[in-house]
């Protein structure tokens, strides 16, 4: 193995690790903190997306709440994901170029994490485990691992062309 892929596997491997201490963190807030986060968030994206939100009937405007809240909540475990799936990919990669393998590996124990990270709200006051966020957090490791086939496709396609033109 070069030098350079011993620097890329370990500066992978604590990026892998960080971002999965920080997934850890955010699930171990308490509901209530979790939802407070999260409210805040809401209520930005509702200001910014419609201006006059107040005068809006509160019917109207409780259903709003509730879509973007849903949406904002699911989006952060799906982008959550979708980073861990990223990372792994580059560690994985600096472990096999066949690409069978790195998304097998890369997904799987992405999605593994999702099911630990789920049982370990159990234990977080106000949380609950949900095997429809374990879905969306696989999609989220599943879009990042073809993100990164994608530009790493690109990447290489633009490197035989520029080759071949010299």
């Amino acid at each position: 193995m070069t030098e350079r892929k011993k620097k890329q596997r370990v500066v992978l491997s604590l990026l892998v690790l960080l971002w999965a201490g920080v997934i850890f963190w955010f699930s171990a807030q308490s509901g209530d903190d979790s939802s407070a986060a999260s409210g805040r968030i809401v209520r930005q994206v509702i200001r910014l997306l419609l201006p006059g939100f107040e005068t809006i009937p509160e019917a109207e405007q409780e259903t709003i709440l509730g879509t973007v809240t849903l949406i904002v909540r699911k989006g952060a475990h799906f982008s959550e994901y979708l980073i861990l799936g990223s990372l792994l990919w580059g560690l994985i990669r600096t472990c096999t170029d066949r690409w069978k393998r790195l998304l097998g590996i890369s997904w799987t124990v992405g999605t593994l994490y999702a099911v630990s990270d789920e049982l370990h709200q159990m234990f977080s006051s106000g949380r609950s485990p949900k095997a429809a966020d374990v879905c969306i957090d696989s999609a989220g490791v599943m879009a990042g691992i073809l993100l990164c086939f994608l530009v790493f496709a690109y990447v290489r396609r633009r490197k035989r062309s520029r080759r071949a033109e010299n």
